[in-house]
């Protein structure tokens, strides 16, 4: 049984969970597939369906869950950049 996930939307939510448990790095590696497998994705589907406005509500999908990766992965960056300076500075 092979529990990597595959498709965009596995390894969003894979992010999402890892995020929650607080592995950031982890979560940060999910959003990065998600949003690398997503711009795969979206290539194989104008390349198999050229000029089909019946893929295009999946490739709007596609480009909403690439833009929200991208956005957790920079959510997760200032996470793990945050520096509280009261409290190194008491």
């Amino acid at each position: 049984m092979n529990d990597t996930p595959g498709s965009p939307t596995e390894w969003f939510d894979l992010g999402v969970s890892l995020r929650q448990q607080a592995c950031f790095g982890d979560a940060m590696n999910a959003f990065m597939m998600a949003a690398e497998t997503a711009v795969e994705e979206m290539k194989r589907i104008r390349d198999d369906f050229p000029r089909n406005p019946a893929v295009e509500n999946d490739i709007a999908a596609l480009e909403s869950l690439h833009s929200r990766a991208l956005a957790s992965v920079e959510l997760l960056k200032e996470i793990n950049g945050f520096v509280n300076v009261d409290l190194m500075n008491p």
